[in-house]
């Protein structure tokens, strides 16, 4: 019987992991989406580059979004949110301090996408 009540402990943890994990995934995944809008709005006319700019507040927790350029005519399109790190069993997830080579805010995560103009 108490072998069966420490499995069921372990399967609990087990899908507790998998819904942050799945958490975790999803806002990066729609950060994704958001930054390859703003790249396509900033390449071919910059008119809803504001538009999208807005929308990353309701896409992510807490989002922010900018272009900025680079040399050779390629830009970077960056989307941050409030890093939603969790507890492991090794540790405490830390989130990353810099986003593709700039520094990150922190308690933010951050994905980077670069674009020709």
């Amino acid at each position: 019987m108490s072998i069966m009540a420490i499995c069921t402990l372990g399967l609990m943890s087990t899908q507790l992991a998998l819904g942050r994990n799945a958490q975790a995934v999803a806002a990066r995944e729609r950060a994704a989406f958001a930054a390859d809008a703003i790249a396509e709005a900033a390449s071919l006319s910059g008119a809803g580059l504001a538009v999208w700019k807005a929308r990353v507040v309701t896409i992510v927790p807490d989002g922010l979004a900018g272009v900025s350029n680079l040399e050779s005519g390629v830009s970077n399109a960056t989307v941050t949110w409030a890093f939603s790190g969790f507890a492991i069993a090794s540790g405490v997830v830390v989130p990353p301090s810099t986003c593709n080579g700039a520094p990150l805010a922190s308690g933010r995560d951050c994905f980077a996408l670069a674009f020709a103009r």
